[in-house]
């Protein structure tokens, strides 16, 4: 159904673009393209005016979990006792067969659990030996059966095969890593040939050629009010050390995902743009949006304030001090929220809706090719204390074709991963 289209203009856009029957009557084909394509450099660019599908006619979530592991309601439930305890997960992902894995930070375990929901085997234990864990802090799905663990620091890379079985470990020297501008709290993700990225501070890094001062984005948030969020250079680690240039992203905080077949990594570049690169950093695609995120209504702030209250206490945090003064208003909500990746390779943007709930609480679905499919609401209780679910620092989710991972808490911060059905109309 989805295939790749050049376009010189809008106005050359052809019906068979879309990819769907229409109607061959002149309403449709006076109707404006929902995105156009063309060729800059070598670079394709999409540039997205509104979704392919409307509301009612795209796919949908089941409002519902089909299936959840741990929690607090029913402690006699599997999953529930003290050998299998989910908390401090960090890690999610779902294998063809069912196997649910889920990465324990504080545990230092990777736990398989069948599809019925018994668990199967651990995975690791706490040490430094082959296959074992100081504090794992990573876990990436590599289709069709691979399972790779970052341990704490840039320790060790271990991969496992769909049963838990270790096939490999890379120990990472930290010292040639720092050498290079990297530091424990880089960011890293695993690439499938043994190598992975690392980002580092511009100002820091002088292995690119790329310029990535100039990339700064202001960003305001209930939690951090305003902050200028400066840039970070991603670098490919090779077997050697050998530093590859890999790209600029718009901060320190920048928002990476990786997926598809064959894998791509998905990096925002500030505003409405996220650059899709190939696995040796080559730019192959640009995923633009010409809408704006929703205003940010009292009603909405108020509510955003409300539920960054509710998640300090879940958290134990202390309050915000007094004499720092209220937390700035909001001015505007930022495009990119977070983003997943399906294995299949449809880029899954979290982002904020127009219900002034207070939380980012739907994502936009774009396919393989890089065009805005539909917009689906999600969590479905907006009113849980789920403010930093799917976020880029906090608890993790994971996105197939068939079924959406999270990890929710309750109000007593007991974490349980519930996993809820797509459903496909397309």
């Amino acid at each position: 159904m989805f295939r790749q289209v050049t376009i010189v203009a809008a106005l050359s856009l052809s019906l068979a673009a879309s990819g769907c029957e229409r109607p061959a009557d002149d309403s449709a084909a006076e109707a404006d393209p929902t995105f156009t394509v063309w060729d800059s450099a070598g670079v394709e660019i999409v540039e997205n005016h509104a979704p392919e599908y409307a509301d009612g006619e795209f796919w949908t979530i089941d409002p519902e979990p089909e299936f959840v592991l741990g929690g607090s309601e029913n402690p006699g439930e599997l999953a529930n006792d003290s050998a299998q305890l989910i908390w401090s997960v960090v890690g999610l992902a779902r294998l063809p067969d069912g196997t649910v894995a889920v990465l324990s930070s504080e545990n230092k375990q990777l736990m398989l659990f069948e599809a019925s929901g018994e668990l199967a085997r651990i995975v690791g234990g706490p040490g430094e030996g082959p296959g074992e864990f100081t504090r794992p802090e990573r876990l990436q799905y590599l289709p069709p059966d691979t399972l790779v663990v970052w341990d704490y620091f840039l320790r060790a890379v271990d991969y496992f095969d769909s049963s838990g079985e270790l096939l490999r470990e890379r120990t990472v020297d930290y010292a040639r890593l720092r050498d290079l501008g990297a530091w424990g709290e880089s960011r890293r993700i695993p690439l499938p040939d043994g190598s992975f990225l690392v980002g580092v501070m511009d100002t820091i890094a002088d292995a690119s050629p790329d310029d990535c001062t100039h990339l700064t984005v202001t960003s305001q948030s209930a939690r951090f009010g305003e902050m200028v969020l400066h840039a970070e250079e991603l670098l490919k680690i090779d077997d050697s050390y050998a530093a590859h240039p890999f790209g600029c992203s718009s901060s320190f905080f920048s928002l990476l995902a990786a997926g598809g077949d064959p894998p791509s990594f998905y990096i925002r570049n500030g505003g409405n743009e996220v650059h899709q690169r190939s696995m040796d950093g080559t730019l192959v695609r640009i995923i633009r949006r010409t809408t704006e995120p929703p205003p940010v209504t009292d009603k909405a702030w108020q509510a955003e304030l409300a539920h960054l209250e509710a998640y300090r206490e879940m958290m134990g945090w202390p309050p915000r001090p007094e004499e720092e003064g209220p937390v700035p208003r909001r001015e505007k909500y930022a495009s990119v929220e977070s983003m997943l990746v399906s294995p299949e390779g449809f880029l899954w943007v979290k982002e904020w809706s127009a219900s002034e709930s207070g939380i980012p609480d739907q994502w936009s679905v774009f396919s393989p090719d890089g065009r805005w499919l539909g917009v689906l609401p999600f969590p479905p209780d907006p009113g849980a204390p789920d403010y930093q679910m799917c976020g880029r620092d906090a608890t993790p989710c994971w996105v197939g074709r068939d079924y959406f991972l999270a990890v929710r808490r309750d109000e007593l911060g007991v974490e349980r991963v519930e996993g809820y059905r797509i459903r496909r109309r397309t």
